[in-house]
């Protein structure tokens, strides 16, 4: 009855407000389930595409200069950087800054990045998240465990987890102690109802490295239908130990925070994402150009963001590498991404050996906007380096490093270097976190 009375609440105040969520869960639900070679579909994309042009060849400095453009190919490949640098010209001019939402994330390169979006992008993001989740058994107002590094930026109020019946639990330090004490969290929150699980899949993957010591029974009293993965490739291994753990299916996602849920995939298909088509349109390219990679042929994904009319995002380099295939959905052929690569990130320890979520490390950079990129490295036990690429002066070193030792141990030794260029590995990605210790 709770979960009805929140539900409704939802979906009344939607109403209220012209029932946009509705409206773009229905268009999402419509064009997920068309064949992705369909003339509705094509159709859909080359209006909503060139709808999409139009606002920012005629809003924003930054294109204004394609405006006899109107072929996709003949605009611009973009990335972090380049949006980073000349921010203001790709904010529309329709919009003033106040009142749009603001993403920030450090992001899977390590590049420091804000983002913007206008509130019709944002409740198609949140279509998204009500559509995708309820893959894995999720609806409105129902439970939800979300398993994640937590600051004074992402956490929530006793209160306001309750209203929202979420239970947020800190994965910062993931010991054998602070797992169990996590079990007993979840059993508790489920005790009465069952609940949808979020984390990262590095996450999963130390729930499993215990389990693979100690078994499943401290999670047996967990009640669970559905497992959400997203942020990083959720291993097959993992996969098969949490659903095991928690007799459910496991689903893994392509998401980023600039843009939003980019595709997910079925237990059938394990880390094949069916792609969300009617909010993006994803391109491949070659490793070495912009040309379009073959069908089939691992490259670049580009994503045209169709609904962020703030500041558009157009062939947008997400600096994540795959290779289109298509599946099979109900007898539907879906475009898909498979081969993803890229996103793994190495799990970091401290200095008594327990394992620390990576997005620990990485959102304490969060709050030095005074850096461009940033790498992460473990040396060994107790050792760590890090290499910055600055945008400006920066004095704060010695506040980074004793904000770090309170993640990893006092004892922690971590030398800084400013770099004029961070790596790259062969496929074209920068890994922010690295373990030279494993």
């Amino acid at each position: 009855m709770l979960d009805f009375i929140k539900r409704n609440a939802f979906w009344t105040l939607d109403f209220f407000r012209g029932s946009k969520v509705r409206k773009a869960y229905k268009n999402l639900n419509k064009y997920y389930h068309l064949d992705s070679n369909s003339s509705k579909l094509e159709k859909y994309q080359k209006k909503t595409l060139n709808s999409l042009l139009d606002q920012a060849v005629n809003n924003t400095i930054y294109y204004k200069k394609f405006k006899n453009k109107k072929d996709l190919s003949s605009f611009p490949v973009v990335n972090k950087k380049k949006i980073n640098d000349k921010q203001e010209e790709f904010l529309s001019k329709k919009y003033t800054r106040e009142n749009l939402i603001q993403m920030s994330t450090s992001g899977s390169t390590g590049t420091p990045f804000v983002s913007y979006q206008n509130i019709n992008k944002k409740r198609c993001v949140n279509a998204e998240t009500i559509f995708f989740n309820g893959k894995a058994g999720y609806n409105v107002g129902s439970k939800l465990v979300y398993l994640r590094s937590l600051n004074l930026k992402n956490n929530k109020t006793k209160l306001k987890q309750k209203i929202q019946n979420e239970k947020l639990i800190d994965i910062a330090e993931l010991d054998d102690t602070n797992i169990e004490y996590l079990f007993e969290q979840i059993e508790r929150f489920t005790n009465k109802q069952s609940a949808t699980m979020l984390s990262y899949a590095s996450t999963y993957d130390t729930l499993s490295n215990y389990f693979k010591k100690y078994g499943f029974d401290k999670a047996k009293k967990c009640n669970i239908h559905g497992i959400l993965s997203t942020s990083e490739i959720l291993f097959d291994e993992t996969r098969r130990y949490m659903s095991e753990a928690f007799n459910c299916n496991c689903y893994s996602r392509y998401a980023n925070m600039e843009n939003g849920m980019l595709g997910q995939d079925t237990p059938k298909h394990p880390n094949t994402f069916i792609l969300n088509e009617a909010n993006y349109y994803i391109e491949i390219l070659r490793m070495d150009s912009d040309i379009p990679a073959d069908f089939g042929e691992t490259g670049r994904i580009v994503v045209t963001d169709l609904y962020n009319y703030a500041m558009p995002m157009i062939r947008y380099d997400t600096g994540d590498v795959g290779t289109f295939t298509y599946v099979d959905l109900k007898g539907k052929k879906k475009k898909a991404i498979t081969n993803f690569g890229g996103r793994k990130i190495d799990m970091i320890t401290d200095v008594k050996g327990n394992t620390i979520s990576p997005h620990k490390i990485s959102v304490t950079f969060w709050n030095f906007p005074e850096l461009k990129q940033f790498q992460f490295i473990q040396e060994d036990n107790k050792t760590y380096s890090i290499l910055l690429m600055l945008k400006t002066d920066f004095d704060r070193g010695n506040e980074l490093i004793d904000k770090l030792k309170a993640i990893l141990g006092e004892k922690a030794v971590i030398n800084i270097k400013v770099v004029e260029s961070i790596p790259v590995l062969d496929s074209g990605k920068r890994k922010y976190i690295i373990n030279k210790n494993l």
